[in-house]
C-alpha cells in the first residue's frame, strides 16, 4: 500500500470515530438536523473507508 493510500485509510478511520463519537453524543448535544447530516456522512466514510480493505 502506497504512502497516500494509508494516509485516505487512515483519514476515513478517523473521520468514522468522530462521526460515530459525535451521534453517540460523546462531543455534546446533537440536534435532528446534525444528526441527519451525521448518519449521511458516516454512510459515506463507510463506503470510502471499505475501499481499502
Amino acid at each position: 500500500m502506497s504512502n497516500e493510500s494509508e494516509k485516505n485509510k487512515e483519514y476515513w478511520i478517523d473521520e468514522i470515530a468522530f462521526l460515530e463519537a459525535r451521534l453517540n453524543g460523546s462531543q455534546g448535544d446533537i440536534d435532528s438536523e446534525d444528526r441527519s447530516a451525521c448518519e449521511e456522512a458516516l454512510k459515506t466514510a463507510k463506503t470510502n473507508f471499505s475501499a481499502y480493505k
